[in-house]
């Protein structure tokens, strides 16, 4: 019997917009580009390992991080 990972959720806030192309490329991100020239990533990883995965190709995107927040189950949406 295979027991589940507990993955845990994070909001990502970074200066710039994403193309929807590079989802793929940031662990199948939900990106919302705001009017303000941010964008906010919602991901869910399985470790600090993958987190810093997504961290490192936004910074090889050239991504200013403005902010990291991880989510509460009571803050998910579904």
């Amino acid at each position: 019997m295979c027991e589940s990972v507990p993955r845990s959720r994070y909001q990502i806030r970074v200066r710039g917009h994403l193309d929807q192309r590079l989802l793929h490329w940031l662990n199948e991100a939900h990106v919302v580009n705001q009017p303000n020239g941010e964008a906010v990533l919602t991901t869910t990883v399985a470790d600090q390992t993958e987190l810093y995965s997504v961290l490192i190709k936004m910074r090889d995107l050239g991504l200013p991080l403005i902010a990291l927040h991880e989510q509460t189950p009571a803050e998910d949406t579904p």
